[in-house]
């Protein structure tokens, strides 16, 4: 039941219900009219007989996030890397603009004037939570429509537990998922991967460069090979290699929160007291584990990187330690993601004939032919991974 008491010059309806464990509690709303009290008295009845009655929260959007970020990555089983990036998004796209608003105050068109602030929005304005300072450079760079739609797409989801949970009756999220316009992206032609690998003179670099390019690896991928994954008799002698990890950097914050059965393997630190740890993990999706026949000219190739890996060992004199990774530092240790961009990006600016495109790009840039020495001569053939590739 709910009853109607003046209170001054307002009215007041009180009402009691049970919140989401069961206690009683009792609950105020003022009107400035008797007829808007009378109006809520009657729905608040009707929705308390008919279960449809919504607990009354101050959970903010902030506060709701981060309720349901663990509880999400452990129902799913993220990947370190999934939890630490929602958890950017949340904390520097989300909460500098809808965090302090109580969940149950988001209407749809908050939601629709929350993407258009967000495509006025420089990449980069807030890290970690926190306003940065931007050059003039900086402010003109702003959020892509795929961040944004990435933003829609993670909020689609959380707002739907906040309906189940009882928190909201339906969710307040937009039908229509903000536009994203496609950029052409930049590739290289089999011509420029031939004259841009022989201006690379680091052969940790050219082999790295040579397997996104030959068989469209990713960067993680590349660097989650082991010698044992390579198969030089396979395929009546033509060679393969099977994809089948992941090598990442990640914060051993994520780790503590992400599931166990991800990662195969974390590497020690070379740095002490470091916040994060290199790991390897299973890799994106099942499909991505994968074997791809090698090119003449990569056989070969890695070919002569097993034998400097050896040579390296040798070298060493007994302080070698060797990671079981495919590419290593002189020392044995593995090479990290951050260190082959870094590689890959001096080179780069080195060589400004070359159009520009991110070490990710590359391997888009196989997506013509996949050219086969038979016999002397190169003919066309559909590659097995789905991408085509480039005889060199």
């Amino acid at each position: 039941m709910a009853y109607i008491t003046k209170r001054g010059s307002s009215y007041s309806v009180r009402y009691t219900y049970q919140d989401e464990h069961g206690k009683s509690c009792d609950k105020w709303e003022s009107f400035p009219t008797k007829e808007e009290a009378t109006n809520r008295k009657k729905q608040i009845e009707h929705e308390l007989a008919a279960g449809t009655f919504l607990i009354p929260s101050s959970v903010t959007v902030a506060e709701f996030l981060m309720d349901w970020l663990p509880k999400q990555c452990s129902k799913h089983k993220w990947a370190p890397k999934t939890y630490t990036h929602t958890v950017a998004m949340i904390q520097n796209l989300v909460v500098p603009y809808l965090g302090k608003k109580q969940i149950q105050k988001v209407q749809t068109y908050d939601l629709e004037q929350f993407y258009a602030t967000l495509s006025r929005t420089p990449r980069g304005l807030y890290k970690q939570g926190v306003k940065q300072t931007l050059t003039d450079k900086q402010k003109r760079q702003f959020l892509t429509g795929a961040s944004i739609r990435e933003v829609h797409a993670m909020l689609k989801t959380a707002f739907s537990y906040a309906v189940e949970w009882g928190l909201l009756l339906k969710s307040p999220i937009p039908r229509e998922a903000p536009k994203s316009t496609s950029e052409e992206r930049a590739i290289w032609d089999e011509k420029t991967m031939l004259a841009a690998l022989q201006t690379m003179t680091d052969p940790t670099l050219h082999l790295a460069v040579h397997l996104s390019m030959i068989l469209s690896l990713r960067v993680g991928e590349i660097l989650g090979l082991q010698p044992g994954d390579i198969d030089f008799d396979a395929a009546d002698g033509r060679g393969t290699i099977t994809v089948g990890r992941s090598l990442q950097r990640t914060e051993k914050a994520a780790l503590e929160k992400t599931d166990p059965n991800q990662i195969y393997h974390i590497f020690p630190d070379q740095r002490e007291g470091s916040s994060s740890a290199l790991v390897l993990k299973k890799p994106k999706t099942k499909k991505s584990s994968r074997t791809l026949y090698l090119t003449r000219p990569l056989k070969e190739e890695l070919l002569a990187w097993l034998e400097k890996l050896r040579q390296d060992e040798l070298a060493m004199d007994g302080r070698y330690r060797n990671c079981g990774q495919l590419f290593r530092l002189p020392n044995g240790m593995p090479v990290a993601p951050e260190a082959l961009s870094k590689w890959y990006r001096t080179w780069r600016a080195e060589h400004p004939e070359f159009e520009k495109i991110v070490f990710h790009g590359l391997r888009h840039s196989s997506a013509t032919y996949q050219l086969i020495e038979s016999g002397g001569n190169i003919k066309a053939v559909q590659g097995n991974t789905g991408h085509a590739t480039t005889g060199i």
